[in-house]
């Protein structure tokens, strides 16, 4: 244990901590920063949110009939406080329009109305009038509510659904789980873009701690020393511990500190609500928004400690960093692009995702630093001093 301890020291250096520290204020300010500090972004993103906030305090977690029906009766008297608004208004007066449907069916004409793009753009950018950016969002939940047996799930996929993704879908509107209130924009989909910025950067972290593990050795020529003695080469195993475990460490302290700050976000009462809603898209497991998160932590920590092992094993491969670099900048090209297209929950298990892909990439993840270092750890028995 005291090998491992001194070894992780070397890991923890002060000038790479001091670069540690430096990579995640950069990474944190470039990637992550926006989706912590503007959320929600912009509207209707910001309408969506609310509307969510206020149907969850107000129905719960789901919505039943009875309480659509009292929806609905909340979008009606939002449509009477447009009529008064715009009948309060001189420039609606002069386009002839007396209510929101004439201004509705104006704007949607097939032809452009510059008079009615001018006021639009005043009423709903320079004034802000919510009731304007409002009332089209509680439209689209009551249409998708009320057609979530025929729609449900099929705007999300691409192209002919496969028997299982049909089965799922029935299996969701039959079991009423696809009453959930659960505003997937901009919700979800904050945190879809938020776990990708910190899985990354957590990625680059841990790559630039962990990857020098074997160089000094390289340097000092200590591996002719070890090779001398049974005790010199177990040293690979406990340095391999040594760097395991401080890649947990690491992972562990950025995910409290980054998830921590997503915390702000203000998402809590949305926890508990069931993430395939209508209002959002299709999943093959009924997780709540919560076990969500937990399974994006867990997968992030198997990405995280698999990359570390390859990382120590071309460590142990590479006697300078510009091979490293050569090596690793590849392999961390593909895991980055798994990260932002398959390999984390909210990709990994949509609806569009077969299952046996998302296992073979795990599989695959893990399997190779495993082999990768068990190889290494035999060929280390064996090889001779000279060698």
């Amino acid at each position: 244990m005291r090998i491992i301890i001194e070894e992780m020291k070397k890991i923890f250096h002060p000038v790479m901590m001091l670069i540690f520290v430096l990579i995640n204020l950069l990474m944190y300010y470039i990637f992550i920063d926006f989706d912590v500090t503007v959320f929600p972004n912009g509207r209707p993103a910001t309408d969506m949110y609310n509307i969510g906030i206020e149907m969850v305090e107000k129905y719960g977690y789901e919505l039943d009939e009875d309480e659509l029906k009292d929806f609905k009766k909340v979008f009606r008297q939002e449509i009477n406080k447009a009529d008064k608004y715009i009948q309060a208004d001189q420039e609606f007066a002069k386009l002839g329009i007396t209510n929101y449907r004439e201004y509705q069916e104006m704007r949607n004409g097939d032809h452009e109305n510059p008079a009615i793009e001018r006021l639009s753009s005043r009423i709903m950018f320079e004034d802000g009038v919510d009731l304007f950016w409002e009332i089209p969002e509680r439209e689209n939940i009551i249409e998708e509510m009320e057609f979530v047996n025929e729609r449900y799930g099929y705007s999300y996929t691409d192209g002919k659904l496969t028997d299982k993704q049909e089965l799922r879908i029935q299996e969701i509107v039959q079991s009423g789980t696809v009453n959930a209130i659960f505003p997937a924009y901009p919700v979800q989909d904050n945190f879809q873009t938020i776990s990708h910025s910190i899985a990354i950067t957590i990625l680059v972290s841990v790559i630039f701690m962990i990857s020098p593990i074997f160089i000094r050795d390289y340097k000092n020529n200590m591996f002719g020393l070890q090779y001398s003695s049974k005790i010199g080469r177990s040293l690979f195993m406990k340095k391999v511990a040594a760097g395991m475990l401080s890649a947990f460490i690491i992972t562990t302290f950025l995910i409290i500190v980054y998830y921590g700050m997503y915390s702000t976000n203000d998402i809590g009462m949305f926890l508990e609500s069931e993430i395939n809603s209508f209002m959002g898209s299709v999943y093959w497991y009924d997780f709540t928004f919560l076990q969500l998160i937990l399974m994006t932590v867990l997968l992030t920590y198997v990405i995280m400690l698999s990359m570390s092992l390859l990382a120590i094993f071309v460590s142990s491969i590479c006697k300078n960093y510009i091979s490293i670099i050569g090596i690793l900048l590849p392999l961390f090209a593909v895991v980055y692009w798994l990260i932002k297209t398959r390999a984390l929950p909210v990709e990994a298990f949509f609806l569009t995702r077969t299952q046996w892909e998302i296992g073979i990439i795990y599989s695959i993840m893990i399997m190779i630093p495993t082999a990768a270092i068990s190889w290494k750890v035999k060929r280390k028995q064996r090889i001779d001093i000279t060698d």
